[in-house]
This record gives C-alpha cells, structure tokens and sequence, in this order.
C-alpha cells in the first residue's frame, strides 16, 4: 500500500511555499501515470488515472499555506506568531499480519464491478418564517435560511463483486445527519421499483451524512418539545413551531425538505445502479491512504488530556507534539479498464461548520466544497432525469465523506496565543479569524449572514488537493464484497465481553474510573450540551459535573485559558424580524447555581445514576441504534449512528480489525452519522471532563466499550460467514403534515431592480436583483435558479449556476410575523452574487433568473425569467481562479 502525504509541500521549518508551475504539473503528470498491482484473474496492468491540467491550479493553490507556519496575520495585522502547525506522525496504514480470504473464488479477486451516481437533495429556503425548516446543527441563534451558497447532492456508490454476487450501496449525502425515517422511506422506495429487482434492502444500504451544518432541518431530527395532538387548527401550529424555532432553534417536521432529501439520495442510488449494469465488465478499485496535514484539530483538548498518558503515548508526531485528531485520508478510486471515470469516495474527519452559526445561507460546506470542485475539474453533469437519460454512461461522482469527526474541526487558530503570549477570557486570536480569514462574523459587519465562504474555500480546496494528490494511488483491494447489519437498544447493554473489558480499563488511570458492573443508561442530554462546542459556543461554561473524577484536573484551564471559549460565549445572541438581540450571560456564574440543583434531582432519578458525572437536563428519547459493516476486499466500513471522538475512534477500528484480520481485512474506515443520528460518542475517560461531546454522549460513560461490544459482535459474524446477530428491530417512523404552500402578491416577476454595470474586473462581484416569486415553490433541482451566462456567437453558454460557490443566490422576502403566519410574500426581491473568478475568460455576459410565482395555494406555479443588462469582462484571465 502506497502512503501518499503532503510532504512535497512542506519545507524546512515548517514553512510553506507552494509547488512551482513545473513541479506542479510533473504531480499532475507522475498522478496521471500511476498505476496498480496486476490482477491474477484481470489484464496485466490497471488503467491511468488521467487529471485535467486545471489540477495543477488546486495544487498550488495559495490556501494550501494557511495553518503551516506559526504566524496568523489576516490584512496586514498579524494576530499570533505562537501558532502549532501539524507535522508528520503515527499514521494509521494497512494491518500487515492479516491471513487470507475465505476460501473460494474470491480469496484472491481484485475484480469488482461499480457504478456511481449523484442527485440534488437541496430544499426550501425562508426557514419559519415561511413554514419550512430553519438551517440544522447550530444550537443559536434561529437560522431561516436566506439562500443558496452551494446545492447539497446525494452521491451514491453501488459495488458488486462478481465472485460472489453480493453488492453494497454507500450514500454520501451533503446534510446534517442522517435520519431513521428518511432511511425507512428510502428502504420503501427501493422496494417499490421493479427496475432494481429488489438487489437493495437494509442490510446492503448505508446511508451517511457529511455532517453540514448549513442544510435545512425538519426531516425527522429529534425534536425537543412534543408534537401537538391531530387536529389542532395550523395556525396554532404555525406558532408553534415558530416560538420553538426561535427559542431552541429546533425546526418541526418539513415535508417539503424531507421530499427533496429522500427522493434525491433515491435517484442517486438508482442512477448508481443502472450505471453499474450497463458496464458488465469488471475493473479493480485503487486504496489508498495518505496523511492530511493542517486541516484540522481538536476543540476539545480538556477532555483528549484525560485519556490514559500510555494510550496517548502511541499518537505523537515528529515534532513531539500529541497527535489529538486523526490526519488519515483514506481514498477509493473507481477508474474501469478503458480509463473511464466513474469517481472516488474518501474519508476524512472535520466537523464541516465552516460558514458559521451566524451565516444563513444552504451551504455544503468545506466537504460539499471538495466534491464540486473535483467533479468540476472531471466536467461532471448535473442534469434531472428527464434529460439526462438512464444514468448509465459514467458521470464522474466525487463523495467527500465523513468518518470520526467528533472533536475535529477546522478552525485552526481557535486556541492560539495573541502576540502577547496571552490566551486568557477576551484575549488570544480573536474568534472572527479563527479560520484564517477576514470573512464578516459579527452580526453588526455587512454581509455577516452569507456566513464565512473564504474559510469553506481554503478547507475544501486542502482536501481537494490531497484527493487529487492519491486520485489512481493505492493498490488494487482484494477479496469478496459482504455486509451485515443489526440494531441494538444502548440503553440496556451489559457490557461482559472480556475483550472488551480489558481494552476498556487503563492501569496508569484511578481504579475508580472502572467499577467491575458496567451497564449503559437510559439516554440523557447533559448540561455541557448547551455551552455548544468551541468552534460553535452558546451560553454557559463547560466542565460542570455531578461527580469530579476525571482523571487530569483542568478546572483552571477551562476558566482561565483556551481564550475564553470554555466559559461560553457571555451571551445569547439571535436576529429576530430583522432585529438583533443580546441577552448578556455569566455562564459561570448560571451553572455554579444550576448544577447542584441538577446534581441533586437526578439523585431522586434511578434510570440516570449510571449516567454518574453527567448533568442530566432531559430524557434524549431515540430508537435503537443501527449498526452496520460493508466489506469492499480488504476494506471494511463499520456504519455508526453517531459523532465519535478521535480516540473513541481509534479504539472501535482496532476491536473490529483484531476480529476482521484473520480472513484478510487490514483496514478498517468508520461512517459516522449513518442510517439514523444518536449524537456523540466519547471514551470513557473523555467522558468524566463533561465538555460538549461527552455531555452528548447520551447513555453514559460506557457508550463507547458497548458499541465496541456490539460492532464487535457483527465482525465476528461475517468472520465466520454466519448470519448478524438478531439484534431489536427497527422503529417505524410515521411521516409529518404536509409544508403549507407560500403564496406571492401580484407584481412584475423577473424585473431587474438593481442592474449590472456596464462592465467588471477579474476578483470584483456583480450584483443584480429582479423582483421574484418565493423559490420555495419550485426547489430547481438539478437546475438553478440562477445562470451567469458568456455570449458565444449568436448564443449564450452558461459558466456559473447556484451550484458554483463563487455564485451566491440570495432571498430577500421582506418577511414579518404577519406573513409568516398568513403564508405570503408580499415583496420578493431575488439577487444574483457572482464573484468573478481571475480565470474568466473574456467576453460579454449577462445573469438570468429563472424562477416561479404562485398566486394562492390552489394555483399552480407560474415560470417566469429575468434577465440582467450585458457587461464586459476584457483583458488577459489568469491561468488559475485563485
């Protein structure tokens, strides 16, 4: 197995300078060449995997820089010279004691058949104030979304192994967090259409989110307030939802958000399978792992630091600095035979929270970022069914998936020193350049709700790079294709597996930390859930506990350093109609009187004592958990409902590979965030500190060393090719009410309010408004509603759609508590932001609208168009966008 890393472009002292012109294309060029171990039962040599030579651009690219150096300076201003940029370290590569394949004819096969697939799942924009889901992940303030910065698609892979016949369906799909219900009516789908010849069921399916935090909710999320009972007028209803999305930024059931989400991943999986049969030929898949350096880190090194110091000892880099979030990129190429594309599929694990909490636009994020971006460069096709034929010719599909992201993110300055070497409450880097921009972050900036799209640009483009830098890598995986999945109640999990019990308890940690009886809890959300995560702080301070045992006392580093971020934000903010309100907090201060009072309750509770350091403040309420593993040759992908932790990370993958290895597995990758969504997972010890992930760590302190048990369990099955355990069955979900309809006044759709001056310079924005319908009544799905368009002869070609993050669509709907409830709009004005890449050829161009009015709920919507004045763009272009 090849390691592929970034070293190239590293330089002595950790500096960094990007690749000269020519050492850029002989990357490209050695990318392109590259090419595998011969198969026994295929041709001699395994095609080239050919980059576009636009690819040298990303691989230069001056975004790669930020975070390699110690110095943070943003516009001239240098905010610390005491940043840690990551070196290299323990990598996690292919187990090489690993005994052979079950006998048969696959033991030795590195044939695989596959076909890929994406669709559009992007759903309504407005939020509450027109009836639909506000923005999911951020705890404050209310997110109703105000438009598009990418669309969010579902990318699907379907394998098959032709020495045996079994194939698997991995989803990647740009939301939040995957749904039991959203995979029910997915599973019901698949079901229904003959055409598929019931190949998919649940025990093949796996469905995972990238984890952005800038897609609408309401898709069968948890809520936290109850539903009102059948036949409550919609008014009532309506209020409901309203105040429960302004005071805990929890949207109800959105139907219409729903539909786009389950019916996208279903035609993704669908054009997957047809693209897969109509190549009956089989080609090998390349693996291949490399390290990604100084695009992520921990938000949480409080509770990392609780971990056992001989556990800790195994994860330090080359600079002696503990390795506290994991670097591996773990990449599939599917290239066939004659060179045709079909995409990768890679894992790496960061929190995609990019755009911010304060930002308001639907956004893919940084993962979203790489996957347009690449099958930019593959000059992927994004056309609805009705254009686009069968599906089967090969659409390149770039999945950029999640895996354990838990303490990960990318804000990579979040805990640095100022130049004064400080890093006390209000001191330190300042929040807003967490990331490394100058991107608007306060609520009082202009522009500040478009969210922080510099920052997404510079965290995708670095896992863009590396994806181009391991694209045809690796060697080709060898083996069967196999699958298993069961359910389990974690509520009620004796955890009596020895090996489980062993790898769970650490000598050089206090003996209380491991009583002898170790039960999981009914499912509880903590008190530290509601300071939000570092990259993320709400109101309150974290590390509040019922019981203090963790392992290192961090209590003065947590009040006193860390700049502050552990203390909470020092208010609740929020923009309600338009206005912008504080409410100042002493988060110490509330939760110093808070907790006892918690602690003291929970005693009178016998189904919370297990939960022993936890501050309970509510029952969390979910199904039972799925759990799911996929084995692709040599590959195994262990499926888990949940956020897991770096180390808690470490931990699963080794249980499930001792198990695995015997019958020649030597690689294990966890999905997080599959088949449905049960929050974070933890060690044990990272629970005792109480931060963000182990207050959400729902069913106590021994949620991990159960699922360990239980994923344990499954492994062992398919090592001896024996049915999955038999496990609890599956909830089933009852759908919502349908989305109210949003009616439009009368006006004069696809005018030009504001038009595009005569002409514009690479780098500058244009920005052209038309008076529009609410786009909430058509999603234009595998459409746009907007087109930057370049005159070519007596005709137009299209550049850019909503699609493309340099194109932002905006709604501006003028909406008040009035509107919201009658549901219209009264004055739509719909804007065009296009930010001219540096690459842009010359020419005339213009921007049109496509859009929809509709008059009442009964009426159908009405198409209409605006188009902008035509402006020139003169001048050489640059040879790269950036």
């Amino acid at each position: 197995m090849k390691k592929v890393t970034n070293a190239g472009l590293r330089t002595q002292g950790n500096s960094h300078r990007p690749p000269s012109r020519i050492r850029a294309w002989c990357l490209a060029l050695l990318l392109a060449g590259c090419g595998g171990s011969n198969s026994p039962d295929g041709p001699p040599s395994s095609p080239q995997a050919a980059l576009p030579p636009e690819a040298s651009c990303v691989l230069e690219s001056p975004a790669l820089a930020v975070g390699t150096t110690p110095e943070l300076t943003v516009n001239g201003t240098t905010y610390t010279r005491s940043h840690v940029p990551d070196a290299p370290g323990p990598l996690e590569l292919p187990r090489k004691d690993v005994g052979p394949a079950p006998e048969g004819p696959c033991r030795d096969s590195r044939r695989f058949r596959f076909g890929s697939g994406l669709y559009d799942t992007t759903g309504p924009i407005g939020g509450q104030p027109t009836g639909h889901a506000d923005l999911a992940g951020m705890v404050l303030p209310p997110q109703p979304q105000i438009g598009i910065h990418t669309r969010l698609y579902a990318r699907a892979f379907v394998i098959e192994s032709p020495c045996n016949g079994k194939r698997v369906v991995y989803v990647s799909d740009d939301h939040t967090f995957s749904t039991a219900l959203v995979r029910q009516e997915v599973l019901k789908r698949l079901a229904a259409d003959a055409s598929l010849g019931g190949k998919y069921t649940g025990d093949n399916v796996m469905l995972s989110a990238t984890h952005t935090h800038a897609a609408g909710g309401g898709y069968g999320d948890p809520t936290v307030l109850p539903a009102l009972p059948a036949g409550v007028p919609q008014v009532f209803i309506d209020v409901y939802s309203y105040a429960q999305s302004l005071a805990l930024s929890v949207s109800p059931f959105d139907a219409d958000n729903f539909e786009a989400i389950v019916d996208g991943i279903t035609r993704a999986i669908v054009r997957a399978h047809r693209n897969l049969e109509a190549h009956p030929q089989s080609a090998s898949i390349k693996l291949s792992i490399g390290e990604l350096l100084d695009a992520n880190r921990s938000r949480d090194p409080p509770a990392y630091r609780q971990n056992a110091p001989s556990e800790r000892a195994r994860y330090v880099n080359k600079a002696g600095n503990e390795v506290e979030v994991d670097k591996r990129f773990l990449q599939l190429t599917f290239v066939r035979d004659d060179g045709s594309a079909a995409g990768v599929l890679n894992w790496f694990g960061v929190h995609p929270t990019v755009m911010g909490n304060h930002g308001l636009m639907i956004s893919a994020d940084n993962k979203g970022e790489a996957s347009l971006g690449f099958e930019k460069l593959m000059r992927t096709r994004y056309l609805p069914d009705a254009t686009a034929g069968d599906g089967a010719a090969d659409n390149f599909v770039a999945a950029f998936a999640q895996t354990d992201e838990g303490n990960s993110v990318p804000d990579l300055f979040i805990f640095d020193k100022d130049l004064n070497g400080s890093d006390a409450p209000g001191e330190g880097v300042p929040y807003r350049y967490r990331l490394g921009t100058d991107d608007p972050y306060d609520f009082d900036t202009p522009y500040y709700e478009r969210g922080l799209p510099k920052a997404s640009a510079i965290f995708g483009t670095k896992q863009l790079a590396q994806a181009l830098r391991q694209y045809g890598q690796g060697d080709a995986l060898k083996g069967p294709v196999d699958f298993r999945l069961f359910y389990v109640d974690m509520a009620a999990v004796t955890i009596d597996d020895p090996t489980v019990t062993e790898r769970s308890t650490f000598a050089d940690l206090p003996a209380e930390l491991y009583p002898e009886q170790r039960n999981t809890c009914t499912g509880a959300v903590g008190l530290g859930k509601l300071v939000g995560g570092a990259n993320g702080p709400a109101f309150g301070a974290a590390g509040f506990a019922c019981v203090v045992d963790a392992p290192v006392d961090v209590g003065n580093d947590l009040r006193n350093h860390y700049n502050g971020l552990f203390n909470g934000s020092g208010s609740i903010t929020a923009v309600v109609e338009g206005n912008k309100i504080n409410v100042p907090v002493n988060g110490v201060a509330l939760y110093s009187l808070v907790t006892p009072v918690l602690c003291t309750a929970q005693l009178l509770m016998p189904q919370y004592q297990c939960q022993r350091e936890k501050v309970v403040v509510t029952e969390f309420g979910a199904g039972p958990a799925p759990i799911q593993l996929f084995r692709i040759g040599n590959l195994a992908i262990l499926g888990v409902p949940w956020e897991v932790t770096t180390m808690a990370g470490r931990r699963l993958r080794e249980t499930v590979l001792d198990v695995l290895a015997p019958v020649g597995i030597d690689t294990v990758v966890i999905a997080g965030l599959s088949n449905a969504y049960l929050d974070y997972m933890t060690t044990r010890e990272e629970y005792a500190a109480q931060l963000y992930e182990g207050a959400s760590t729902n069913y106590g302190p021994w949620q991990l060393a159960a699922a360990q048990q239980q994923a344990r369990k499954l492994a062992l099955t398919m090592a001896s090719n024996t049915p999955a355990p038999a496990g609890v069955a599956p909830e089933a979900l009852a759908l919502g009410p349908a989305s109210p309809v949003t009616t439009d006044a009368a006006a004069q759709f696809g005018a030009v309010v504001d038009d595009a001056q005569p002409s514009y310079a690479r780098g500058q924005t244009v920005e052209v408004s038309f008076v529009g319908g609410y786009p909430g009544n058509d999603l234009k799905r595998m459409s746009s509603y907007l087109f930057v368009e370049r005159q070519q002869g007596d005709g137009w070609v299209t550049v850019a759609t909503d699609k493309d993050p340099e194109l932002m669509f905006i709604w501006d709907g003028r909406t008040h508590l009035v509107s919201t409830l009658g549901h219209y709009i009264a004055n739509s004005e719909n804007r065009a932001v296009w930010t001219i890449p540096r690459d842009a050829p010359a020419g005339r161009y213009r921007i049109r609208h496509e859009g929809v009015s509709r008059a009442s709920a009964d009426s159908a919507p009405v198409p209409y168009t605006g188009i902008s004045a035509t402006f020139e763009l003169g001048g050489a272009p640059a040879q790269c966008a950036q």
